[in-house]
């Protein structure tokens, strides 16, 4: 068996017990549909998955790594939320949609979908284009337009690509 359906076992195991911390039911038909459905969700992205040379390696130092990286962005998420709520719960409604284009020296494939996916993430922050280098962020206000330019996880992405 060659390392890409290893790949493909190991994210329909991780996919399947999503599933049943989701569904929170143990018994032998709902697993069954849990790991079809997990399967198939493989099955047909297949070629959107990461293989394992375009990502940094699984190791202890990274996986803790990744737990910091999303306890902060749950913190920026928790906060926006409520920025987010200001505005719209504002009388005057504050809003100034604009579209905000980065300049992202971010080398591999996986740091940036993880900086597209964390930018959507946020309330009032969309990413609409990630190229290679390029981003095109929504954005709902100017100062929270001009703060992602500039926002922690960029760097802290640069700084784990540097370390890996």
């Amino acid at each position: 068996m060659n390392k890409q359906w290893l790949n493909y076992i190991g994210i329909t195991l991780v996919l399947f017990v999503f599933w049943l911390a989701i569904s929170g039911k143990f018994d032998w038909p709902q697993m069954a549909a849990g790991l079809v459905a997990s399967a198939f969700v493989v099955y047909f992205n297949r070629n959107l998955i990461i293989t394992a040379e375009d990502r940094p390696p699984v190791n202890i130092k990274n996986v803790l790594w990744l737990i910091g990286y999303g306890f902060k962005l749950l913190k920026d998420i928790f906060i926006a939320n409520f920025q987010v709520a200001y505005i719209v719960l504002h009388p005057k409604m504050p809003i100034v949609p604009n579209m905000v284009p980065m300049r992202v020296d971010i080398e591999s494939t996986a740091s940036r979908v993880l900086l597209g996916n964390s930018i959507t993430l946020c309330p009032g922050t969309l990413t609409v284009l990630a190229d290679e280098k390029d981003f095109l962020v929504h954005a709902l206000t100017i100062e929270s337009g001009e703060a992602i330019t500039s926002w922690h996880p960029i760097s802290r992405l640069k700084h784990m690509e540097r370390d890996v």
